[in-house]
Parts: structure tokens; sequence; C-alpha cells
């Protein structure tokens, strides 16, 4: 398995995303505080064996780089987030379509129910790969705030 983490950093939380290359599928999915995130990120390595980790360059890329190293997580690359935001909403709905009288609306004006850092976090991975994951029904974001 070619298992990769991406992070989404934000100022009070991130999104995190576990997904596997070869299946091209996302394993987990969730959102912590900034200061748990490392606890996800090192059960996931624990359960699963991760081959390396993708951040977004934005806010707190630094402070989570920096935590990950201390803890010998040495495989990470960063990506740039510029405009993730905006596309993880397109991406939710290609995820999750809208029901049967809200599919008919634009897009552009719908807001997904959820918060979208998993889905940042899937979008700053599928950017990095040039690629694109499959999010199987099981996985659901686990919000850990």
């Amino acid at each position: 398995m070619s298992l990769y983490v991406s992070i989404d950093p934000g100022t009070k939380k991130c999104g995190l995303l576990l997904a596997d290359l070869q299946t091209g599928k996302v394993i987990k999915a969730g959102i912590a505080p900034l200061n748990k995130f490392y606890d996800l990120v090192s059960l996931w390595n624990e359960d699963y064996g991760i081959i390396k980790i993708i951040i977004g360059n934005g806010t707190n890329c630094k402070y989570i780089g920096n935590k990950l190293k201390q803890n010998n997580f040495l495989n990470i690359n960063y990506v740039n987030e510029r405009g993730s935001t905006l596309r993880a909403r397109f991406r939710y709905w290609e995820i999750w379509p809208p029901n049967y009288f809200i599919r008919w609306l634009p897009k552009e004006i719908l807001f997904p129910p959820e918060n979208l850092d998993a889905i940042v976090a899937l979008i700053l991975l599928e950017d990095f790969l040039n690629c694109t994951f499959i999010w199987p029904d099981k996985v659901d974001i686990k919000i850990l705030l």
C-alpha cells in the first residue's frame, strides 16, 4: 500500500486525509484542532504505515511541518493551496451529489453542509499527485473538535 496523508492547516483546526495511491481510494478523513492533529497522524501511522505527508503551504504550515519533523516524520512535501477552499465546495458536490430538487441549482450558490477541511486536504493531495481519488461511502469525516 502507498499511503499518503494530506493536511490542510488552518488557524484553529486542520483537515486530514489518509489515502492509498495504489487503490485510488480515501481510507480515513478527519478534522482536528491544531493542537491535536499530530495524535491523529500518529494513530494512522501506527495502524497503516504512512509513506508521505502532504501539507498545504498556507496558515500554520511551518508549525505542522516542524511538529512532524520533531517526531521523525521526514518525508514531507508542501503544496500550493491557493483557491483550494473554493474548489473543495465543487468537489464536495461531486462526492455527495445534491438531492433531486437542489441539483438543478447552480453549484456556485450551494454551500455544503459540512466542514470542508478534509475535502480541502483531498484537493491538496489530488493536486500533488495529479490524480483523482474515490471517496467510498463507508468513509465518514471524523470531527475531533
